[in-house]
This record gives structure tokens, sequence and C-alpha cells, in this order.
């Protein structure tokens, strides 16, 4: 059960981040690789605990979200300079929204 939970939220994640590229007739292929990219991100986040960095529970999301889109921030910096700093913020934003579900949902699978 878990496990479809973490999948549908990473769904639900990937949508935010995905969609507001498709309305704007973005490539589909980057399209695809924002939506993969959050499903991917969550299923780590809700897996995975950062005590040797000495943070609370909330900035795990972040900061997970945060380094994996800066392989995907090199590229497209090299094209689209501007968009640097919103993929960045999203990162951040959409970590922490991630990091917030799972602190309220763990009690539902204790």
């Amino acid at each position: 059960m878990e496990i479809l939970f973490t999948i549908f939220v990473g769904v639900v994640i990937g949508a935010i981040d995905a969609l507001p590229m498709l309305l704007k007739k973005m490539d589909k292929a980057s399209c695809l690789s924002a939506f993969v990219q959050y499903v991917i991100v969550t299923f780590i986040v809700f897996n995975t605990t950062l005590p040797q960095l000495g943070i609370n529970e909330f900035l795990v999301g972040p900061v997970v979200s945060f380094l994996m889109a800066l392989p995907v921030v090199v590229l497209i910096a090299k094209e689209e300079r501007k968009a640097v700093p919103i993929v960045l913020v999203n990162a951040l934003v959409l970590g922490l929204l991630i990091s917030v579900v799972r602190h309220f949902s763990v009690s539902l699978f204790v």
C-alpha cells in the first residue's frame, strides 16, 4: 500500500510540474522528463532520511529535489538561462511539498 501511495503522490507532484510546461506548448520530451523526475524524487524522499546532515525532516525533500535538479539545470542553462532559477525554485517548493505530504502521511502506514 505504501508503494502505491508513494507513486500516487509522485504522479500528482509530477503533474504539478509538467502541466504548466504542457500548457506553454513546450517540447513533450521535456515535459515527460520533468514528470518522471518528480515521480522519482518523491520515491527517494519518501524512503530517505539525511541524519548525517543533521537537518529537519521537512528539509529532506527540498535538499534531495534541489540536488537531483542540478544535472537538469546544467543542460537547461546551455539553451535557456532564464529558466534556471525557475527550475531551482520549483525543485525547492515541490521538494518541500513532498516532505510535508510525507510527514502527514506517515501515521497512515504505521
